[in-house]
């Protein structure tokens, strides 16, 4: 039977990102921005709209375009996070595709949560990781942007994009602190050099569609769990 169109995806998913990517496009024109920091801002709106339906597909496409990432977080200075798009982020993206291949059914990928106790101690580990970045690896990246919410994005990337890749919903909601710490930075980093403006536009996209994610992701959860009470 072929699917039907649901409106409210159309609102909510197709045209923000449509807007989105007319505004990369427009901006990256007048600001005389290079192909090659534009590309993978674009790509990443297929990537969020992937995520969000938590399609595996969103990690392999998403690995990839982290390597293209790089080239942007490059020349920005953004060291921490050019580390973290190239040795972990890349890498652990592609795990995530095969490891939610091997756990995904006729209802989709069958996600997890964490108990409290382990999320206290991934919130600890969080702090203490920002702190040694910060204070353990400073005279290594004195010359870098912003280093400290440099330092933070990156530690919450590497945490959010491991439990992302073993199917907790909580990765999301951590992700919504990455995405506005990223959103922060790109801010600052735009009023620095304007033609970064694409930058701080697909912040604020992404955080949007983490938001939206963190709330999907949820609803699958309680689905699978009554579909499971209801087979026992």
């Amino acid at each position: 039977m072929k699917r039907s169109i649901d409106k409210r995806e159309i609102w909510i998913d197709y045209i923000p990102m449509l807007l989105t990517a007319v505004l990369i496009v427009y901006f990256a024109i007048i600001r005389e921005q290079s192909f090659i920091k534009t590309l993978p801002t674009l790509i990443t709106l297929v990537v969020q709209l992937l995520l969000v339906h938590a399609n595996r597909f969103a990690f392999l496409l998403g690995g990839t375009n982290a390597l293209l990432y790089g080239i942007s977080y490059y020349s920005e200075g953004l060291y921490f996070s050019l580390i973290s798009a190239l040795l972990i982020s890349a890498p652990l993206q592609f795990f995530s595709y095969f490891n939610w291949k091997k756990h995904t059914n006729k209802s989709g990928s069958e996600l997890k949560r964490l108990r409290l106790p382990q999320l206290a101690v991934i919130l600890v580990l969080i702090l203490a990781s920002w702190l040694g970045c910060s204070i353990g690896l400073a005279d290594l990246f004195q010359n870098g942007s912003y280093p400290l919410l440099d330092a933070l994005s990156f530690v919450l990337g590497t945490v959010v994009t491991i439990l992302a890749a073993f199917r907790f919903i909580e990765s999301q909601y951590l992700n919504i602190l990455g995405c506005s710490i990223s959103l922060i930075l790109w801010i600052l980093l735009t009023i620095r050099s304007p033609e970064n403006f694409n930058y701080t536009i697909i912040s604020a996209y992404n955080l949007f569609r983490i938001i939206e994610a963190s709330i999907r992701w949820t609803l699958q959860y309680r689905r699978q769990n009554r579909m499971k009470a209801s087979l026992s």
